[in-house]
């Protein structure tokens, strides 16, 4: 077996792993209530670590495909599946941030309920004392 050929393996069995993972991790994305697997902090943590890694590794390897082929069309014709990949990777990194930024909008829509509550509280407290 070739270098280049094991090097394919690794890549795709690694792949493999970090999505699986990620879905693990992240189930509430696809629907499920609770992981599959319980993990604990620490390995959300270093899946935080392993995507930029795995994103690394595919960068690697796309250009060391790149490098083997001399026309930048036929590159593209053959490997799109792994151009595809590596600009996706992000987008999952990305997900994270939108399930942040999904809690901000709603600590932010609470404040604003509460604040609302507020204001509607003391104006009824103004009209009551206003009747005395």
């Amino acid at each position: 077996m070739s270098l280049s050929r094991a090097f394919d393996i690794f890549v795709s069995l690694l792949v493999m792993v970090f999505f699986a993972g990620y879905f693990n991790i992240h189930a509430d994305l696809i629907g499920l209530q609770e992981s599959p697997v319980p993990v604990g902090k620490e390995v959300e943590e270093f899946w935080e670590w392993l995507t930029w890694a795995v994103f690394g590794i595919l960068g690697l390897d796309l250009y060391l495909k790149y490098r083997k082929t001399s026309n930048p069309k036929e590159f593209v014709r053959k490997h799109w599946l792994d151009i595809l990949m590596l600009a996706l990777l992000p987008l999952f990194a990305g997900f994270k941030i939108a399930k942040i930024a999904v809690k901000a909008i709603k600590g932010a829509k609470l404040t604003k309920s509460g604040f609302k509550a507020y204001l509607g509280a003391k104006k009824l407290q103004k009209v009551g004392r206003g009747k005395k």
